[in-house]
């Protein structure tokens, strides 16, 4: 009796050590999700928090020839439309990691981070941060099978679900249709454009590696992934009638983890509707 006694203290002690182990990893990973956060915004929009609103392109007036006459021909003007700068300053985030290439946002939400892509290891940024460290909340991330341009048809977007609200936490405010609805526009900004995509589906998906499972510079590939996104009938899935969307189409997909469901993925899908540069 005495022994089995005994065996139960040590097996409580070990849970609670164990308790007590995940809440101090918890807790640092938040803490350092928000510092990264906040990191990223002070480097990539100097020193703010929070990413300014995007400027439209200007244009320069010119000056006008006067009237032609007998002894000068006429001349053709044309407005000049000064080149696209980017309100992200990828010279500096190049610095602390040569892997970023654009800047995600997510309008009027807290989705606002840079996305990175390693060279040869699809894995590298699940479990390392834009600072090249190690651990929890890694990195919103693409596999090198999808081009940097975002000239694919589907370019997928990787990020963790993290408790404390941050990385791709926020994409299940997407169950809500007026939240959707309400926050539809995503900008992806990069070096000499930005990208404006319209959200059209939320969805629950299984686990396959969408990547793999699809060819993407395949047409009928690209239709067979649309139909199963509009064809999902998940009770907590979205998808909105416009804009309609088809295999001519360039869309981004979004995916994170979803708590006490191993085997599926959270899907947030949207297509481009505009380029800026």
């Amino acid at each position: 009796m005495a022994t089995k006694r005994k065996t139960l203290l040590l097996f409580g002690i070990l849970l609670i050590a164990l308790g007590v182990g995940y809440l101090s990893y918890s807790v640092v990973s938040s803490i350092r999700a928000k510092r990264n956060q906040e990191i990223m915004h002070s480097i990539a929009f100097g020193e703010t928090t929070t990413a300014p609103a995007t400027e439209e392109p200007t244009t320069v007036p010119v000056t006008t020839q006067p009237p032609a006459t007998e002894t000068q021909p006429p001349v053709t003007t044309t407005e000049y439309k000064e080149p696209y700068v980017s309100p992200i300053d990828f010279e500096a985030l190049w610095e602390v990691n040569p892997d970023i290439y654009a800047w995600l946002e997510l309008v009027d939400t807290d989705i606002s981070y840079p996305i990175l892509q390693h060279p040869t290891d699809n894995d590298y940024y699940l479990f390392h941060t834009p600072e090249d460290v190690y651990g929890y909340p890694g990195s919103i991330y693409t596999f090198n099978v999808n081009a940097k341009d975002f000239s694919d048809f589907n370019t997928m977007i990787y990020g963790h679900r993290m408790n404390d609200g941050t990385m791709f936490s926020n994409l299940h405010e997407y169950r809500d249709e007026s939240y959707l609805k309400e926050h539809q526009t995503i900008k992806i900004y990069l070096p000499d454009r930005e990208l404006v995509y319209t959200i059209f589906a939320s969805v629950i998906y299984d686990d396959r590696l969408i990547t793999s499972y699809f060819d993407f510079s395949d047409p009928e590939s690209c239709r067979a992934y649309l139909d199963s996104i509009y064809g999902n009938r998940d009770m907590n899935s979205i998808i909105l009638t416009e804009p309609q969307v088809t295999e001519n189409d360039r869309i981004i997909t979004l995916s994170t983890c979803i708590r006490w469901q191993e085997n599926n993925r959270y899907l947030v899908v949207a297509v481009l509707t505009d380029e800026i540069s």
